[in-house]
């Protein structure tokens, strides 16, 4: 997915051009969580003038503690998820699919499985939750890419057992869409407290936001 950094107005109206010029603003504000919850995103924005403007309600919202922002082509749909890892006090890591962004705490609607997961398990776990059929029906040509994403997290949960739980927040669209939203940036990641090893290449898919807490070892 293209995506442009800008730390300024003249360098968010250049991002914006060279993306085609109909874009969405995210705003790189440290610690910030389900930022479209508290205005850090910006979307339908068309032209320099619009996008000055949507800066300058930014940095107004989140004075002194705005960077910048993060520069994305906009489309109209998309179905966020949730995939990540919790720690089970007794089972150890436990791997997580559902709808994610900030109808994740409300609609509950997630799925769990114990890692480490097979194929079958993955396929299980997105088809086990009340959405799948609007979710399979919505973007079916990327059923390889969201199995092969829950097998990555299932293989980081067991190769690095400091890390007490991940959130990740895939957005899944139809095939030849692009997307609007959802790249990891720092403002998106909390500090671990301890240094973790590389993960395995990470696999492709439509763009995410992560959130990684770790535990002592």
């Amino acid at each position: 997915m293209e995506f442009r950094r800008a730390a300024g107005a003249g360098a968010a109206v250049a991002a914006a051009a060279g993306l085609g010029g109909h874009v969405v603003f995210k705003a790189d504000v440290p610690g910030l969580l389900h930022k479209s919850a508290v205005g850090a995103v910006e979307l339908e924005l068309h032209g320099a003038e619009e996008v000055r403007a949507a800066m300058d309600r930014l940095r107004a919202r989140f004075a002194g503690r705005m960077s910048g922002v993060l520069v994305e082509p906009m489309i109209a749909d998309g179905i966020e998820t949730l995939a990540g890892v919790a720690q089970e006090p007794v089972f150890g890591p436990v791997v997580v699919f559902g709808l994610g962004g900030i109808t994740t705490g409300v609609l509950a609607n997630h799925a769990a499985r114990l890692a480490p997961l097979t194929d079958a398990d993955a396929k299980d776990l997105i088809r086990g939750i009340r959405a799948a059929p609007a979710l399979l029906e919505h973007a079916p040509g990327t059923a390889a890419l969201r199995d092969a994403l829950l097998l990555r997290v299932s293989r980081l949960a067991g190769d690095l057992p400091q890390v007490a739980e991940l959130d990740l927040n895939p957005g899944d669209r139809p095939p030849g869409r692009r997307h609007r939203r959802g790249r990891p940036h720092p403002g998106d990641q909390r500090a671990p407290r301890r240094p973790i090893p590389a993960p395995p290449p990470p696999v492709t898919a439509a763009g995410q936001q992560a959130q990684v807490r770790t535990q002592p070892t």
